[in-house]
């Protein structure tokens, strides 16, 4: 029988000098950059009753809770995901095989600095008495609850994970080391990082940690929060959210339209103009 040579060969094994690998030991990813999207689009029925709802109020500095809710995000997870398998035994002699029967997918788990207006705890309070309201007044002994429908209340959140060097232009000249002397001859870069967003399909929250308060050395507030969903979808190595065409070169611009963009159009003497106009709207959640 000949040999197996489906095993690593010598010539497979990284051998040589740590300058081989430095590009890639170099470049880690680290957990401090972030940002957690909340793009509700149902928050106008399950927080018609709360000033929150308004853009831009006081109590918002001037943002909107959404985005006040991203700023305060200072703990969130990558997900993470697991399978269901069922055993099969008996379809090879002596052999126990395994397959996935169902795809679990873990809670979600965010931690908020709690503002002191308390925008944070009036929008999660108030999002999970909406799925279970009173029905009656408040105080009354005979009271009773009744759950509202989950296309209600059930909204999109997304965790996008950047890096140092996202946002920095790659056409921009940088200086540098190399075997602790400094490089004075600036290179353009050559590479950088992009975006990578998580998308939770139907998220809604399942449990509003306690927050102790106590007398003694002040702490910031924080408030924990537990997340089910239905799913998430992945996105990496993006720059930005796709574009879709909304209207014709006849100038018909459509309602929904964001921003108005010139595009070329060929005149009779063979050269291009940019008097037509097309209208683009970002597809996408970040």
């Amino acid at each position: 029988m000949s040999e197996n040579n489906l095993f690593p060969r010598r010539s497979e094994i990284i051998k040589g000098n740590i300058r081989d690998v430095r590009d890639s030991v170099a470049r880690p990813s680290l957990d401090t950059f972030y940002q957690v999207n909340f793009s509700f689009g149902k928050f106008s029925t399950w927080l018609k009753d709360s000033p929150v709802k308004d853009l831009a109020v006081k109590r918002s500095q001037g943002r909107n809770f959404m985005q006040k809710m991203s700023i305060l995000c200072t703990q969130a997870e990558i997900p993470g995901t697991s399978y269901v398998e069922s055993t099969a035994i008996g379809h090879h002699q002596g052999i126990q095989e395994t397959f996935p029967n169902l795809r679990n997918f873990p809670p979600l788990n965010l931690v908020f600095y709690c503002d002191a207006d308390m925008i944070i705890l009036e929008v999660l309070e108030t999002w999970m008495t909406y799925i279970n309201p009173i029905q009656t007044n408040k105080r009354s002994l005979n009271a009773y609850s009744r759950f509202n429908y989950p296309d209600d209340y059930k909204e999109i959140i997304h965790i996008t994970k950047f890096e140092r060097d996202t946002f920095i232009d790659p056409n921009k000249n940088q200086s540098g080391s190399f075997g602790g002397r400094s490089n004075d001859r600036k290179t353009p870069r050559e590479y950088k990082s992009n975006l990578t967003s998580y998308e939770f399909v139907n998220i809604w929250p399942t449990n509003l940690t306690s927050m102790r308060v106590a007398y003694g050395d002040s702490n910031v507030l924080r408030c924990n929060v537990q997340f089910a969903y239905d799913r998430f979808f992945t996105r990496f190595d993006y720059q930005d959210p796709n574009q879709a065409v909304l209207n014709t070169s006849e100038g018909i611009i459509n309602s929904n339209d964001q921003q108005v963009q010139p595009f070329p159009v060929r005149r009779e003497d063979g050269r291009f103009t940019t008097t037509g106009t097309t209208s683009i709207l970002p597809l996408g959640g970040v």
